[in-house]
Parts: C-alpha cells; sequence; structure tokens
C-alpha cells in the first residue's frame, strides 16, 4: 500500500483545535478511535503472521503500543489523569487489563529511550501495510495524547512523536525550538 506524506504541525495544530472544541471524555474517545483502525489492522496481520508461521502470539503490537502510551504519559515528568484516562480506554477497546499507576511507572522505569525508538520504528516499518489515513490517524492519537490535561507540548513528547515521521518524506520541525517556533 502506498504511504502518504504527514505534517507533524498541521497534526498537533488539529489536535489542539479538537482538544479546545469538545469535553475531555469527548476528547479521549477521539484519541481511542485515531488509533483503533490501526491497532486492528496491525494486530489481524500479526495474529496472521503467528498463526502462518506456528508462534506463539505475544500479543506484541498492545504491548508496543502500551510502552508507547506509557512513556508519552510519564515523559514529562507528570502523571496527568486525562492522558491515563486516554490510556484506560485504549486498554478496553483493545481488551487488556489497563496497568495501575504504579504499573505504569514502573514500566516507564524499565523502559529506555532505545525501546520507544524500537517500538516506534517498528510500527513505522509496517506504515505501508495499512492504509496511509489509518497510520496517519494513528500518529495523530499520540498527537492527541500528548495535550491531554496540558496546555503544552513538552521536549520530550516532541523528541517521541518526531519519531513516527520519516526525514525527507514527511514534515516535522528538526528541533524543539524549530518545532516552538512553528506551532
Amino acid at each position: 500500500m502506498a504511504k502518504s506524506s504527514m505534517n507533524m504541525i498541521s497534526l498537533m495544530n488539529y489536535a489542539w483545535d479538537q482538544r479546545g472544541k469538545v469535553t475531555a471524555e469527548v476528547y479521549q474517545d477521539q484519541c481511542r478511535n485515531l488509533l483503533s483502525h490501526a491497532y486492528a489492522d496491525l494486530t489481524n496481520m500479526y495474529n496472521d503472521y503467528c498463526a502462518r508461521q506456528g508462534v506463539k502470539n505475544e500479543d506484541l503490537i498492545f504491548y508496543t503500543f502500551q510502552e508507547i502510551f506509557v512513556f508519552i504519559m510519564l515523559s514529562d515528568g507528570d502523571f496527568l489523569q486525562g492522558e491515563y484516562d486516554a490510556y484506560c480506554k485504549y486498554c478496553k477497546y483493545a481488551g487488556f487489563q489497563a496497568l495501575s499507576v504504579a504499573d505504569c511507572r514502573a514500566l516507564y522505569g524499565r523502559t529506555s529511550v532505545e525501546k520507544i525508538a524500537q517500538d516506534i520504528s517498528f510500527l513505522s516499518q509496517l506504515r505501508e501495510t495499512i492504509e496511509p489515513s489509518k497510520y496517519e490517524a494513528m500518529v495523530l492519537a499520540f498527537c492527541y495524547l500528548c495535550l491531554h490535561g496540558d496546555k503544552a507540548m513538552d521536549e520530550n513528547e516532541y523528541y517521541i512523536l518526531r519519531c513516527f515521521f520519516e526525514p525527507g518524506y514527511d514534515y516535522a520541525p528538526s528541533s524543539w525550538q524549530q518545532f516552538k517556533d512553528e506551532w
């Protein structure tokens, strides 16, 4: 499937605009819904792969998304209720028990920046296997997550999100300062 280019500033502007238009609960629902299409497609592909290869299904897609969720939620040093509520809605949609706040903190503490980069790289490598609109919606969902409960984007969140954008194909500001200047 062909991919289409994304613009980080446009996605963040849309997420910010929606944040101001709807209630926190609706914003959380939108975040989950945006994520759901890519999640469903990637999960189905992973399930099919496991069945064809005769390997144990270890729910890789869910746990990859969960690690990214938790890392975004805690990368700014705050644990905000809106972010946690969005994460819980994602888990419920996916059919998994959400981690407790303490377990989220423990997962964050044992997850390195390199592991998150690997998680995002894994999802990015699968970009061309799903419809471009679904991949973009997934990235937009993570933009939403960065703004849950916050009135600003954090530098660490920027660096995490930027990993979803392919250099030379997508547009993402090349530095935190450039992002702040443009957004």
